[in-house]
């Protein structure tokens, strides 16, 4: 760690132990930790352990590590019983008479300078610092919740499931609204994120700062633009998050066969864990599923283009800039790479329907030239906005102002 004579001493609650680093939310957690830390920062994280067990060690060199063990895994029973109460779902999911005990404690022992909190399914554990230690706290919302939950309840079926997804898409819209404007700051993703989250509690603080890209990710400057084999196409990430099942069965069901038929040498591979077997009994068809991954690298750059498919989530997918910066080309939905500063034809290309995805992907596949185009603006802009070295300096002034 770096000598930093204004170190501060952070505590930082996270819903989750981040690590190993399988998906996109650990990944947020832990490079700003990893950050911090070298900047010559002190952060004790006490986390929700959802997975006991798992050796943390790479985290706990960045930090004071304090794990509460904790199940949020949904639950129909859990659900019928949220139905008279005023939490929405996804936030009861995340209490813990444990965590709170351990934090308390945490507080009367040691002393802090400001909290950082991670995920509005934590903001609850962060007013209580305020109220124990009258400390600064900032709320990361690595999401817009309510986001979320609104544009699944748009799409639930059948009747009765959307009936209770919009109920509790009313409940997180003001739940959000309500806590983000008793934070002293809340910091999004996104100008989009910001600008939702000021619609929620217009006297709330809200500031940008972007995630970041690991820099082993990045390919050295110059580099030739990946050369994989003919037709090879990839969809990555983490498929227990429910936007990235959709996008998922999305792809595979309705625009791949397009793809096909169009282009019959294309070729897809799913990489990431929790796969659902569905998708799973379409090995063979064209279809290659190689699940985690230890080198993502290694595995990204055997493919000509990524696809990002969503149709719901928030936030900002890392997993485009994390393209970018291995200088693969990228098709996604505008709301795959919303919140990204990025342009349709000169960074990546854009498309929402089944059939535009499918003509873009294939045009593509067909094209080096357009791909060589696109890798080299992406990988400069990913190089120059987003890097996690940036978003922790950011945070320093952010807990500061604080």
């Amino acid at each position: 760690r770096a000598l930093n004579t204004n170190a501060l001493n952070i505590l930082q609650l996270s819903p989750q132990v981040p690590f190993p680093l399988l998906d996109g939310g650990k990944v947020g957690i832990f490079n700003i930790t990893k950050h911090l830390a070298q900047r010559g920062h002190n952060v004790t994280m006490l986390a929700l352990d959802r997975t006991p067990g798992v050796d943390a060690k790479p985290l706990e060199e960045f930090c004071d590590l304090i794990r509460i063990r904790h199940s949020n895994r949904n639950s129909v029973p859990r659900a019928l019983v949220n139905l008279f109460s005023e939490d929405p779902y996804n936030i009861s999911k995340y209490d813990s008479p444990a965590y709170a005990e351990a934090l308390s404690d945490l507080l009367a022992r040691k002393s802090f300078d400001v909290v950082h909190v991670d995920h509005l399914h934590m903001a609850r554990y962060g007013l209580s610092c305020r109220q124990q230690r009258q400390l600064p706290i900032v709320l990361r919302e690595h999401n817009i919740e309510s986001v979320i939950v609104e544009r699944f309840a748009e799409n639930a079926r059948p009747a009765p499931l959307q009936v209770w997804a919009r109920m509790q898409a009313r409940r997180i819209r003001d739940y959000e609204g309500r806590l983000a404007a008793r934070y002293d700051m809340c910091c999004a993703v996104t100008q989009e994120d910001k600008k939702r989250l000021l619609n929620l509690a217009p006297t709330a603080r809200v500031c940008v700062v972007p995630a970041g890209v690991d820099e082993s990710l990045f390919v050295p400057e110059g580099a030739e633009e990946v050369d994989g084999m003919p037709g090879s196409i990839v969809l990555f990430g983490s498929f227990d998050w429910l936007p990235n099942q959709d996008a998922l069965r999305w792809f595979v069901k309705s625009i791949f066969p397009l793809v096909v038929s169009q282009y019959s040498e294309s070729r897809l591979t799913i990489v990431g864990k929790d796969i659902p077997g569905e998708v799973q009994e379409l090995r063979g068809k064209g279809i290659t599923i190689r699940g985690f991954v230890p080198d993502l690298r290694h595995e990204l750059r055997k493919h000509l283009l990524t696809v990002v498919p969503l149709r719901m989530g928030g936030g900002m997918r890392l997993k485009i800039v994390e393209s970018f910066a291995m200088r693969i080309p990228v098709v996604s939905t505008s709301i795959g790479c919303e919140g990204i500063e990025c342009r349709d034809g000169e960074h990546l290309l854009i498309a929402d329907t089944e059939e535009k995805f499918a003509a873009q992907v294939v045009r593509l596949l067909t094209d080096r030239r357009l791909r060589e185009k696109l890798s080299r603006s992406a990988w400069t802009l990913a190089r120059e906005r987003y890097r996690w070295e940036t978003a922790a300096e950011s945070f320093e002034t952010v807990y500061r102002e604080a």
